[in-house]
């Protein structure tokens, strides 16, 4: 891969953020243009001032010329601001500022007050005051639904073939519940993500198993095989990545003092849940399988919808974005046509990923195993959606299907809630699963 082709696919991984952030001059005080900021903390400060006030290019021109096409981009600014108006709503002020001085950079750290609560940005300033670097810095908080003292919590070594995962075991407290526990395995969605399935100020899985201990479940999450291993591009497959390292873990959790061997279910999110028939089909003894925004399109369609996602959203082009969206859009066409090697590479993944999907039918295998079956859907999701995705599985079941189907006003591919469009930025700004899902969640396994 070359490096410029290494810089695309940072950028759309760290990708974008959404929302119309309705704020014109909501700061009083603005910095005086001409003669420039004095200190980091009025640089960072000024830029601020420019984002809550959608002046994204004015915010570009801020940044260090070096650094001005990666990281000061007038539409990856806009996307930042985006993000943070999803999950806080309308800008209020600059609650407070630190300042962290590290040689021939500073940090600052601003607390910025939105109408639904704090977030945290960082803003990097050279020693010329000149911005280098913007991003949301926030941390992730326990949701209030977690009863810290119903959970016990321990870390694990998951040894599968080639490595070995870190991952985690939290069950119910001693005492919580009659009888042995009902046991989930976590299943992760696509792309490199850990067990807690960590996006800066989310997590995504430490808030579902946390809940579901609350309610009387144990589960087991694991850091997916990459980045974690090794992972030589030909064997870059769906079972490789995925599949047989779930299976690894259901027989882990099993094998759990406490946790009920008969009443094991995979919660598969996003491509985990399109994964999870193909691991009950394998596993032969699951319980039941939750899909939780599981895609049903073909997954290179899915992909390439999502970058264009990504490059319409907001009024400011993403350079490096748009070109991304250039490149895959030729490189989908080798995908449809099937004409492409195992180790050669298309929108992100090696050729053999792909090859492995065309031979998975995930709508016949979801069909023919004798597994019940969910599906949860949030109708914000801007990847995943009912009318594409969730309406596929229900027309592939059929009418007479028992499985069944929750959807959620509001809730975006994290299942959290916001508002305005969604950008992937909204990812990093903290905010949790929404108590609903978990509860839903915890009736359905709990019923099996």
């Amino acid at each position: 891969m070359t490096p410029r082709r290494r810089t695309l696919l940072a950028a759309v991984s760290a990708a974008t953020a959404s929302t119309v952030a309705g704020c014109t001059d909501l700061l009083a005080q603005e910095t005086n243009d001409e003669s420039g900021p004095d200190s980091p903390e009025d640089a960072a400060t000024a830029l601020v001032e420019d984002l809550a006030n959608e002046r994204f290019e004015r915010a570009s021109e801020r940044f260090a010329s070096d650094g001005r096409n990666r990281y000061g981009d007038p539409g990856r600014l806009e996307r930042i601001w985006l993000g943070y108006g999803a999950v806080g709503g309308d800008f209020e002020e600059i609650a407070e500022t630190a300042v962290t001085e590290g040689g021939s950079r500073t940090a600052v750290d601003l607390m910025l007050a939105f109408a639904r609560g704090d977030h945290a940005c960082r803003v990097i300033v050279d020693g010329d005051s000149q911005v280098r670097n913007v991003g949301i810095a926030d941390e992730y908080e326990r949701p209030s639904y977690v009863d810290s003292n119903a959970v016990v919590s321990e870390d694990v070594t998951l040894a599968v073939d080639g490595c070995s995962l870190s991952g985690t075991v939290t069950t119910p407290a001693d005492g919580e519940g009659e009888g042995d526990a009902p046991g989930v395995v976590l299943v992760h969605d696509s792309g490199p993500v850990t067990q807690n399935a960590a996006r800066g100020g989310t997590q995504a899985f430490t808030d579902l198993a946390e809940g579901l201990a609350t309610q009387g479940i144990a589960t087991f999450r694991y850091d997916k095989r990459v980045p974690a291993c090794e992972v030589e591009p030909a064997e870059y497959t769906l079972d490789r990545v995925t599949v047989d390292d779930a299976l690894v873990a259901i027989e882990r959790l099993r094998g759990t003092d406490g946790v009920d061997s008969d009443r094991i279910a995979v919660v598969g999110h996003g491509f985990g849940g399109r994964a999870a028939p193909r691991i009950a089909a394998r596993d032969g003894d699951l319980a039941g399988i939750v899909g939780l925004a599981a895609p049903a399109r073909p997954y290179h369609e899915l992909t390439l919808e999502q970058l264009e996602h990504k490059v319409s959203v907001g009024s400011h082009e993403w350079d490096d974005l748009s070109a991304v969206y250039e490149q895959w859009t030729d490189e989908i066409e080798s995908i449809r046509s099937g004409e492409y090697g195992s180790d050669e590479t298309l929108l992100g993944k090696p050729g053999a990923f792909w090859k492995s999907l065309e031979a998975y039918d995930h709508l016949g295998t979801a069909a023919e195993i004798d597994v019940p079956l969910s599906f949860l859907q949030g109708k914000r999701d801007f990847q995943v959606s009912v009318a594409d995705d969730l309406e596929r599985w229900q027309a592939k079941l059929g009418d007479g299907s028992d499985a069944t189907v929750e959807t959620y006003d509001g809730l975006d591919h994290l299942f959290m809630p916001g508002e305005r469009p969604v950008v992937e930025f909204a990812y990093l700004v903290r905010n949790n699963v929404a108590e609903d899902v978990v509860v839903d969640l915890a009736d359905w396994i709990g019923g099996l």
